[in-house]
């Protein structure tokens, strides 16, 4: 993650630390899953993410992955997204990981819940790697997603769609939607139907 690579062999001053780092991030999947529930816009190869990053003195990692899975939950509520949170078990956990928290939230359409973010602290597995360190101090790493636009669409989309297929959309959105919490059906848009054009020999 570019955060992460920013730091590389940085000394961030003791009076920073907690550093907290926040960005918007392109990320690339190359991948693609054989799970007929992924399919869609649920797992895609290319997606937008909003991305947090920190570093804290050792010992204090944990706090600030939970300040990050605070923030996370006050966004998702704020939306009013039905969620849940998972303390990730060992064998689930990638090789940076000392701690993971998944959140997922329930999507209608799938009738399940879905991974909407998580967050991992990751002890000085990274640190010592990109040499992120405090007056000699080895620190220590936590990455959290606030926000992977695909998923977090669908799972608005879904939650608020109402009978008639408007959505009826949280307020906090209303600035970006000019003032309203609407958006109303286009059902009665054309429908618009693709003509094959003919090759003619000449």
């Amino acid at each position: 993650m570019a955060l992460a690579g920013y730091l590389m062999n940085k000394n961030v001053p003791m009076d920073k630390l907690p550093l907290k780092l926040c960005s918007v991030s392109r990320c690339y999947r190359a991948e693609v899953s054989s799970v007929s529930e992924e399919k869609g816009v649920y797992r895609v190869h290319q997606f937008t993410k909003v991305e947090m990053f920190g570093v804290s003195l050792p010992g204090k990692s944990e706090e600030l992955a939970l300040y990050f899975r605070d923030v996370q939950e006050e966004l998702y509520t704020s939306l009013g997204l039905h969620y849940r949170v998972l303390d990730m078990a060992k064998h689930e956990l990638g090789a940076q990981a000392y701690r993971k928290y998944d959140i997922e939230a329930w999507m209608p359409g799938r009738q399940k819940f879905g991974e909407i973010s998580s967050c991992s602290d990751c002890s000085d597995y990274q640190a010592k790697r990109l040499k992120i360190q405090s007056d000699d101090i080895c620190l220590h790493t936590v990455n959290g997603t606030a926000c992977a636009v695909p998923r977090l669409i669908k799972a608005l989309v879904e939650t608020h769609q109402t009978a008639d297929e408007s959505l009826k959309l949280p307020s906090v959105l209303s600035p970006f939607i000019n003032g309203q919490n609407w958006l109303k059906s286009i059902s009665n848009f054309p429908k618009l139907t693709p003509i094959q054009a003919h090759r003619y020999d000449m």
